[in-house]
């Protein structure tokens, strides 16, 4: 795994300490932390946008690639605050138009090539208005990465392509923005609200949840019929499908194990909140020692078993959260975050 997404167990561990110390509350905690990672969103999708004008304005294979990295850049940055499954990323379909998965009928690919084959007018506010399919890192992911563009004569810095490129990059940075700013305004009501600590919890709990049983188990043929399909995972046109899921990992430790120390500490199980962050870091440890993607392991023994074994530790942190963690907490499934009840 390349060194810009590897992030060591004793670093994880002095920024939840950190972050723990900074705040009084575990809801605070949590509330100054999801501030950040949006934050860090925004401003990797302005970087992005900027990245990807530069580029079609002067095109070149150096700033091909760092327009590529800076995609990447930003899609982590949303991958690493995913797990927020509440408050204004459920409005509007917020979540899908930072990334529409899973695709199974390839709808991001049919909607960028209509708009590269159609004679509209491409603007950041006529695809804003369109599908969800065609707003988000999976439709960049496309523009950059899949050989139907990049093989032919659409390939960037193509003008449609470039143009339809620096409008999802406008759209992404706008959307980013204004969570962001959507978050800060919860902020009253979600230190007030108490369930939302249930909410956070049981945020945490399903993105564990979606980790595990879709993201990994799916395309490695753990679950379902049984059968490898790499297609499924996140980020396969680019091959980072491993490095998005670390980035959600290491989100939650970021991000919510912070909040998550204090409200165990709170509930006399601070040993609970200390095994629970050596299973979490046991698991982020894998990454060090794989790809950045799914497919080149699913075709060794060797490389199925470093999968088989991630699958293993990534299911033991979530069923330490879904168990333990959640028993000692009183956690109540089926949190509503519109009305806090």
């Amino acid at each position: 795994m390349t060194s810009f997404h590897r992030f060591g167990c004793s670093a994880l561990l002095a920024l939840g300490l950190a972050g723990t110390a900074q705040a009084e509350t575990p809801r605070a905690a949590w509330h100054a932390q999801i501030a950040h990672g949006y934050s860090q969103l925004a401003t990797a999708t302005a970087q992005f946008e900027s990245t990807a004008t530069d580029y079609c304005q002067t095109p070149s294979p150096a700033s091909l690639l760092q327009l590529k990295e800076q995609w990447l850049a930003a899609f982590s940055a949303w991958q690493a605050v995913r797990f927020v499954g509440f408050g204004p990323i459920e409005e509007n379909t917020r979540a899908w138009k930072f990334q529409f998965w899973p695709d199974p009928k390839n709808l991001t690919a049919s909607k960028v090539d209509y708009w590269l084959n159609s004679d509209k007018a491409i603007s950041a506010e006529a695809i804003a208005k369109d599908s969800v399919a065609v707003q988000g890192f999976p439709a960049a992911e496309y523009l950059l990465y899949d050989e139907r563009i990049t093989a032919t004569d659409k390939a960037l810095p193509a003008e449609r392509s470039c143009a339809l490129l620096s409008a999802i990059s406008s759209n992404l940075d706008s959307n980013a923005d204004s969570l962001s700013a959507d978050w800060a305004a919860l902020e009253e009501r979600y230190l007030s609200v108490a369930d939302y600590d249930n909410g956070t919890l049981q945020s945490a709990m399903q993105s564990l949840e979606l980790m595990a049983d879709w993201r990994l188990a799916g395309p490695i043929g753990a679950r379902g019929n049984g059968k490898p399909n790499p297609y499924v995972a996140d980020a396969w046109r680019s091959g980072q499908s491993l490095n998005t899921l670390h980035a959600s990992l290491k989100g939650l430790s970021d991000y919510f194990v912070p909040g998550l120390n204090l409200l165990l500490a709170e509930n006399d199980s601070a040993a609970l909140a200390e095994q629970f962050n050596q299973q979490l870091n046991k698991t982020l440890a894998h990454f060090d020692q794989l790809p950045a993607d799914i497919a080149p392991l699913m075709a060794t023994e060797e490389g199925q078993k470093s999968l088989k074994a991630l699958l293993d530790d990534l299911n033991a942190t979530k069923a330490m959260l879904t168990g333990p963690v959640s028993a000692a907490l009183s956690v109540v499934r089926g949190f509503n975050s519109s009305d806090g009840d």
